[in-house]
């Protein structure tokens, strides 16, 4: 189950904290690196995508978010239940909750993900909590494109979806490389502070993810 959230005042003051930190001079931040928990499903006994697939996905957030200071390591990896393989309601997210590995980024891979607010359309991914104050989990889709997981952890970092072409918040893509903005940087530099306060994510330290 996930932590039960801090007091208000003593989360508002970890928040203070952590923008304090975040808006620090380069020289006085230090990098971070974050586990990264991999729940892979499987059809036929086998995943619905092979390993390379996902250090792919990894590779393409590290490029996006490595520059602003966040890094991530893949830490765990595990078997996602066959009635997890393809998500079709808000249950059937919901219940991934009680999967979450602590500290560390939680990612599902699945065969297929419903749109639940329109089920006549699929989705490639998706950052989710169970409730207003549960622990984000990101959800992606056998058929996502390589920057998916990178789109779904600017989410995790607190950033909303962007109108700019080719921003990777964006749904709009021309073929050119994807951004982040100045402001979604600072942003995923705030929250990432704010998970660690919340004790949500833990730091292993400066070691970049290497494929």
């Amino acid at each position: 189950m996930p932590r039960r959230p801090a007091p208000l005042p003593a989360r508002v003051a970890a928040l203070a904290g952590a923008i304090a930190l975040a808006t620090a001079p380069a020289s006085a931040r230090a990098d971070e690196t974050f586990g990264v928990s991999f729940a892979i499903a499987e059809e036929e006994k086998k995943p619905v995508q092979p390993d390379a697939w996902v250090e792919a996905q990894l590779t393409a957030a590290e490029r996006l978010f490595g520059p602003i200071g966040v890094h991530f390591r893949w830490t765990h990896r595990k078997a996602l239940a066959t009635e997890h393989t393809r998500l079709e309601t808000r249950r059937d997210r919901d219940v991934l909750e009680g999967q979450l590995e602590p500290g560390v980024v939680n990612v599902f891979i699945v065969a297929s993900l419903r749109d639940v607010d329109d089920p006549a359309l699929t989705r490639m991914g998706v950052c989710w909590r169970r409730g207003n104050e549960g622990k984000p989990y990101l959800v992606v889709s056998a058929v996502a494109r390589p920057t998916v997981l990178a789109h779904e952890l600017g989410h995790f970092f607190g950033n909303a979806h962007s109108p700019v072409p080719d921003n990777i918040m964006s749904y709009d893509r021309s073929g050119a490389d994807v951004f982040f903005d100045d402001a979604q940087m600072r942003r995923v530099r705030v929250w990432s502070k704010k998970h660690v306060a919340e004790r949500w994510l833990h730091p292993l330290g400066v070691a970049k993810f290497l494929p």
